[in-house]
C-alpha cells in the first residue's frame, strides 16, 4: 500500500511537472505571435505614413487650421507674502489659425489666416481699487501666388493685411472696434524658394507697405518671410510664420496726434524695418483634441511708440524697438 501511494504521488509530480514545462512553452509561443503581431502594426503604420505622404503631395486643395481656447484663473485671500495679499487675475485666449492651399505642378496659391484675441484682468479686491484690463489681439492674412520656374523655384507675389480687431477703454470700460487702429497692407513681388515641402522661402525686393493710422509712415521696400510647418515629434506638430518688411527710406519724423497734442518723433530707415513671427505647437489627444501652445513675437517702433505716448505723451522711451509678445496655452482641436 506504501508502495502505491508513492507511485500514485511521483505521477502526480510528473504530471504538474509536464503541466508547468507546457505552460512555459505556450508562454514563449504566445510571446513569439506578439512580436510577430507588432512588426506587422509597425509595418502597416509605416506603409499608412507613406501611403498619406503620398495623398498630401498630389496636386490640389489643402484646407486645414487648429483653435487654440487658454483659460487662467488665479487669485490670493489675506496671503501677506506677496505684494498684493488681496488680488486675484484672469486670463482668456483664443486663437485660429488656418490655411487654404492650392499646389499645382505649374503654380500655386497659399492662403493663411491667424486670429488671436488674449484678455488679461489683474488687480486688487478691495473697494475703490483700479483693475488693469490688458489686451492683446489681431488679424493676419496673407496670399501668396507663385508660378514654378523648377520644382524648387517659382517668381511670385503676395498680398499680406495686418490689423488690430479690438480695443479696451479704460475710461468707458468697453470695448470697441478698432479695425486699421493700427494696420498695415504689404503688397510685394519676387522668388519664393522651396527647398523642400515643408518649408516656403519668400525674398521679394519689389514691395511696398501702407500703414494705418495716417500718420504712420508708409514705404516701399522688401519683404522677406518663410513659412514652416511639419511634425517634430511623433504627435507634435509646429508650424511657423515669419514675414519682415525692410523700406527703403532714410531719416523720416512722424508727428504723432495723442489727443490734440502733437509729438514728434524722428526715425532713421533701419528703425522703421517691421516683423512679425508666428509659432504654434500642438499635440494631439484624441480625435483632433489636444493642448496648443501660440505664441507671438512682434517689433514695430510706430505702433511700440504711439502706444507708449498713449500713455504717457511726454515720455522720451521711445524709438527703442520694444518686442511685443503674446502667448495662448490651452485645449485645441485641429482639423
Amino acid at each position: 500500500m506504501k508502495g502505491l501511494k508513492v507511485s500514485v504521488l511521483s505521477m502526480l509530480a510528473m504530471f504538474f511537472c509536464l503541466q508547468f514545462i507546457n505552460a512555459q512553452e505556450t508562454l514563449e509561443e504566445l510571446q513569439a505571435k506578439k512580436a510577430e503581431a507588432a512588426a506587422k502594426v509597425a509595418a502597416a503604420s509605416a506603409e499608412l505614413s507613406a501611403i498619406e505622404g503620398s495623398i498630401a503631395k498630389l496636386p490640389g486643395w489643402r484646407i486645414g487650421g487648429i483653435g487654440v481656447v487658454g483659460i487662467d484663473f488665479s487669485g490670493n485671500n489675506n496671503w501677506y507674502a506677496v505684494n498684493s495679499p488681496d488680488a486675484t487675475s484672469n486670463e482668456i485666449g483664443i486663437g485660429f489659425n488656418g490655411y487654404a492651399n492650392n499646389i499645382q505642378p505649374k503654380f500655386f496659391w497659399r492662403n493663411l489666416v491667424n486670429v488671436t484675441i488674449q484678455r488679461t484682468v489683474t488687480g486688487s479686491n478691495e473697494p475703490n481699487t483700479n483693475r488693469v484690463v490688458a489686451l492683446s489681439e489681431g488679424l493676419d492674412l496673407s496670399s501668396l501666388y507663385g508660378y514654378r520656374i523648377n520644382p524648387k523655384l517659382a517668381v511670385s507675389a503676395e498680398g499680406k493685411f495686418t490689423s488690430s480687431l479690438i480695443s479696451y477703454d479704460s475710461t468707458t470700460e468697453k470695448y470697441e472696434q478698432s479695425l486699421f487702429d493700427p494696420a498695415k497692407l504689404t503688397v510685394s513681388a519676387g522668388l519664393t524658394w522651396t527647398p523642400f515641402d515643408e518649408l516656403v522661402v519668400e525674398i521679394h525686393p519689389l514691395g511696398y507697405q501702407k500703414n494705418w493710422p495716417d500718420e504712420f509712415i508708409s514705404a516701399a521696400g522688401a519683404k522677406i518671410g518663410a513659412q514652416y510647418s511639419a511634425v517634430i515629434f511623433k504627435g507634435i506638430s509646429w508650424s511657423s510664420n515669419l514675414s519682415l518688411f525692410v523700406p527703403y527710406l532714410g531719416e523720416q519724423t512722424v508727428d504723432y496726434d495723442i489727443d490734440g497734442t502733437i509729438a514728434p518723433v524722428t526715425y532713421a530707415g533701419s528703425d522703421l524695418i517691421n516683423y512679425t513671427w508666428i509659432n504654434g505647437f500642438s499635440a494631439k489627444i484624441f480625435n483632433g483634441i489636444g493642448v496648443a501652445l501660440n505664441v507671438g513675437l512682434r517689433g514695430d517702433n510706430q505702433i511700440a511708440d504711439r502706444g507708449i505716448l498713449m500713455n504717457d505723451v511726454a515720455s522720451t522711451e521711445t524709438n527703442q524697438f520694444v518686442t511685443q509678445l503674446y502667448y495662448t496655452l490651452g485645449l485645441a482641436y485641429t482639423f
